[in-house]
């Protein structure tokens, strides 16, 4: 009985042993199930973090090329539109220019006309004194000449 006793509690201890190993064991695998979990867990975050931040650093790229080229663009159309008006307002000094030669000319024609018809009047006068005076001469001689010939008869 005694015997049979102790070999009972020895299979008690053997099973306890057993089921504590058993026990054990899963417990040891539940943690290592569970630290795989959060390690994955941990690996999928942090692999969300990095995309996050690459998209993050790709947008910010595209938005400062995107903000380069809006200033390039600016400063083309500025350059354009102050070329536009150098041209304009250099166009605008010819043609000022342009009409103030033809204006000078123009003053300068009609004061050579003004002075070819000045002389021509000036001409015509003296001719036309010189005709009076050499009528008047005419008269006289002639007055003269009949005098002279009243004198004589």
């Amino acid at each position: 009985l005694e015997a049979e006793e102790k070999a009972r509690l020895e299979e008690e201890e053997r099973q306890r042993l057993e089921a504590e190993e058993k026990a054990r064991l899963e417990a040891e695998e539940k943690a290592r199930l569970e630290e795989e979990e959060r390690l994955r867990i941990e690996a999928e975050e942090k692999a969300r973090i990095e995309e996050e931040e690459r998209l993050r650093l790709e947008a910010e790229e595209k938005a400062r090329l995107e903000e380069e080229e809006r200033q390039r663009l600016e400063a083309e159309e500025k350059a354009r539109l102050e070329a536009e008006e150098k041209a304009r307002l250099e166009e605008e000094e010819r043609l000022r220019l342009e009409a103030e030669e033809k204006a000078r000319l123009e003053e300068e024609e009609r004061l050579r006309i003004e002075a070819e018809e000045k002389a021509r009047i000036e001409g015509r006068r003296e001719a036309e004194t010189r005709s009076r005076r050499s009528r008047t001469e005419e008269v006289r001689g002639r007055t003269t000449a009949k005098r002279g010939r009243r004198t004589d008869s």
